[in-house]
């Protein structure tokens, strides 16, 4: 019987920190309402809450229509500790710095294309270990973004830099003495946009990252799906049957095809330009270029088809795309979803991700954050 009730009491608390954290400035009364708990109840889990520091007490609201004593409003404590968050890229490193309500104090991206794996891990944990990053908070955790499959907080698998070598987790950990969380870029993209962009209700969509490669983030009820040993979503690795395959047997993968990385280097053989770079290919197609405007004319046309192939497999109520090439020229974005086809008239809606640029970043500071107050996944909104 003492076990079950503190079970309770623990779930009453993260149901207590929830409601604050979403909807703070509130009122004990108002806490007590929301959640059908009873006044007394909520008040001492309040005060605990105020203890530890996760609340604090603003000044008194207005009172209700009917009179009576002003009540006291809550909300949550951002200032409770600052967490950082590193997207490795395969030629940068991002490092983001939030607060503990998600909020953006810095954000910084360094070049490292021709740094070895060794180097860039121990850039990372002097990037970790800078001492005040924020006056007088504490460092409470660190989020990684790995472009490639991880299980069980390691790296299992990565195309081109191989991290697996490495515990990048503990490296952190003992190098900071606090918890680091690994976790996928493209699952990383849909967390954002679970917890971050979307503002109605969606427990099942999916994000569609192409960058390097192309990946899908998974939520499933409201909960991040990785598969068996976190190699769900690697839509880039399927294998496409087309006339080269028919030619000589030899299959071709999604991503050899459609990733912005197979559109760059195609976009170089054709042009000769082996410098070519995005900020090229967006001036050349805002002025016309009929080699650039074909070749994003394909581009679309294929994504608009992973993007369908995605929809009719899932079912999700929502699909996000992710793609900083198609942020940087949002007319392809149209020319996807007038390229895609239809199944029923109750498909996925189809969505542009808002903050391309840090939507990883942002989804792995709700994921450390909520991994710190132990509350459940996907049940803070950071909008």
């Amino acid at each position: 019987m003492a076990a079950n009730k503190n079970i309770l009491r623990v779930l009453n608390e993260r149901h207590v920190l929830e409601q604050v954290f979403n909807h703070g400035p509130i009122s004990r009364s108002q806490v007590s309402k929301n959640l059908g708990l009873n006044k007394v109840t909520v008040s001492e889990i309040v005060g605990d809450l105020i203890a530890h520091q996760h609340l604090l007490e603003l000044g008194q609201g207005d009172s209700t229509k009917n009179g009576g004593r002003k009540p006291t409003l809550l909300q949550f404590n951002a200032d409770l500790g600052y967490v950082i968050v590193f997207d490795l890229g395969f030629d940068y490193i991002d490092r983001m710095v939030n607060k503990m309500d998600g909020s953006i104090v810095a954000v910084e991206r360094y070049q490292v294309a021709d740094m070895p794996v060794e180097k860039r891990l121990a850039m990372l944990v002097d990037m970790a270990n800078v001492d005040n990053m924020i006056d007088g908070l504490p460092l409470l955790g660190i989020a990684v973004s790995i472009h490639g499959i991880v299980n069980e907080n390691k790296v299992v698998y990565t195309p081109t830099l191989d991290f697996k070598r490495f515990d990048v987790a503990k490296m952190l950990q003992d190098a900071t003495h606090v918890p680091v969380v690994l976790e996928n870029e493209a699952n990383l993209s849909v967390i954002y946009e679970r917890d971050f962009d979307t503002k109605e209700s969606v427990a099942n969509l999916v994000c569609v990252s192409i960058h390097k490669g192309i990946g899908a983030g998974i939520i499933l009820h409201n909960q991040l799906y990785t598969g068996n040993r976190g190699e769900a979503g690697e839509i880039g690795h399927t294998i496409v049957y087309n006339n080269h395959f028919l030619g000589n047997s030899k299959p071709d993968t999604v991503e050899n095809l459609c990733s912005e990385d197979a559109i760059m280097e195609r976009l170089r053989h054709d042009t000769g330009e082996a410098d070519l770079v995005r900020q090229d290919v967006v001036q050349r197609f805002r002025a016309g270029d009929k080699l650039v405007t074909e070749a994003l004319d394909r581009f679309c046309f294929a994504i608009a088809h992973v993007i369908y192939n995605v929809g009719v497999t899932m079912a999700p109520q929502l699909i996000a795309l992710n793609s900083g090439l198609v942020a940087a020229i949002p007319e392809l974005f149209a020319k996807i979803q007038a390229d895609m086809p239809r199944l029923t008239d109750e498909d996925p809606d189809v969505i542009l991700v808002k903050d391309v640029r840090n939507a990883t970043l942002l989804g792995g500071a709700s994921l450390i954050i909520q991994t710190l107050l132990n509350v459940e996944a996907g049940s803070l909104s950071f909008a």
